[in-house]
């Protein structure tokens, strides 16, 4: 059951990660904000703040009970889904997802980092299961919207009615029994750890460690950036309308969760580094047809199976990273943020890139996520990892 409910929080996670995407529109015309601040007040602020509070929540957590962790992390996430619904103007709706990000950080990603310490010898195939479900959660943010959008509702509604469902997820987790901590007393902690600054010192000095976190951040790529500038593209190049549009986004969404569905099979069969290399070749192979499409249904079609060889690049490459530095998965989440400001940059610069140049060149760019996993891959195929 606890495992259960900790990849329900993914879900969840995704779900309200999709409201403010999914509403933007309505979020910009009812505060009058202009477009670079509503993006900045949805998007770049939340992660700057989490950028700061999240490594030193993440190290605490391989000390302390991670469970309080989890549900501490959960119950913010409520009250900031309840507080951003009242949001009196785009400041305070800025805070409360300031908050849900840190929230976020403590309550899912320590429940993934959780689930893997729980099975540490099925990392990928647990990685995986918690890809579908964030496929899932993708889904339902769009879908509760339109339905609340048909009752003559709109996003605040979706913000308390996400509030409520997480609020009964924390309190559902808290009457369950977490897995000990591997390397802490759980009541009294342990005076002989090293400080939070030299614990990630030591993380970022593990060279595998980081080359695996790197890989699992090009998989930022071929996610929302796709999608934004895929729908730039099929309305350019393709003179696609927003319905169609909306098939061939939903069809990667599609072929997203079919490939994690597979790969899990898969995982049975094949060594999760081959799984991943060919993944990395299909993928690319898959990418280039895609761009080349010259009619809406090839380019859904395509679209479909750069979904589905994409999926399993993300479960794997993190589950090699947290492999690194076993029990100390927490540690291994707040590494990870070293690569957050290239993160935050990427979009940036891609859109510079559309702009003196053309969507198709940015696209292209998304190709170092294949192809760089694959080197990455190789690499440490020939070393014997």
């Amino acid at each position: 059951m606890l495992v259960a409910l900790l990849l329900g929080v993914e879900l969840l996670d995704e779900l309200h990660s999709g409201l403010p995407s999914v509403g933007a529109a309505d979020i910009q015309a009812g505060f009058g904000s202009s477009y670079t601040v509503t993006a900045s007040a949805l998007l770049l602020v939340p992660a700057l703040v989490g950028l700061f509070v999240e490594p030193v929540l993440f190290v605490l957590s391989d000390r302390y009970s991670r469970k309080w962790f989890v549900c501490g992390g959960l119950l913010a996430m409520a009250a900031s889904a309840f507080a951003a619904a009242a949001a009196p103007n785009v400041v305070v709706l800025s805070a409360a997802l300031s908050v849900f990000f840190i929230g976020s950080g403590s309550g899912v990603a320590l429940s993934q980092a959780t689930l893997v310490d729980a099975r540490p010898l099925e990392r990928e195939r647990v990685l995986t299961r918690w890809t579908l479900f964030g496929e899932v959660g993708d889904l339902l943010a769009p879908v509760l919207m339109a339905a609340l959008a048909a009752l003559a509702l709109g996003w605040r509604e979706a913000y308390c009615v996400v509030g409520a469902v997480v609020l009964l997820w924390a309190l559902l987790l808290a009457w369950r029994t977490f897995p000990a901590a591997a390397n802490h007393d759980a009541e009294t902690g342990d005076d002989t750890e090293p400080s939070v600054l030299s614990a990630l010192r030591a993380a970022l000095a593990n060279r595998k460690l980081l080359l695996w976190l790197g890989a699992t951040a090009l998989c930022d790529l071929l996610d929302e950036l796709l999608v934004v500038f895929a729908a730039l593209h099929l309305r350019d190049h393709l003179h696609a309308g927003p319905i169609a549009r909306s098939v061939v986004i939903g069809a990667g969404v599609v072929g997203g969760i079919a490939g994690v569905l597979l790969a899990d099979r898969l995982l049975t069969k094949i060594a999760p580094l081959r799984l991943l290399l060919v993944s990395c070749l299909a993928c690319t192979a898959s990418y280039v047809a895609w761009l080349c499409a010259p009619t809406v249904w090839i380019s859904a079609l395509l679209f479909l199976l750069v979904g589905m060889t994409a999926a399993p690049m993300y479960p794997i490459a993190s589950a090699q990273a947290y492999a690194a530095l076993p029990g100390r998965s927490g540690t291994v989440n707040a590494a990870g943020h070293v690569f957050t400001p290239l993160s935050l940059a990427v979009p940036w610069v891609l859109g510079a890139v559309a702009d003196y140049s053309s969507v198709v060149v940015a696209l292209i760019i998304l190709l170092l996520q294949p192809l760089g996993l694959a080197a990455i891959t190789l690499h440490a195929i020939r070393r014997g990892e």
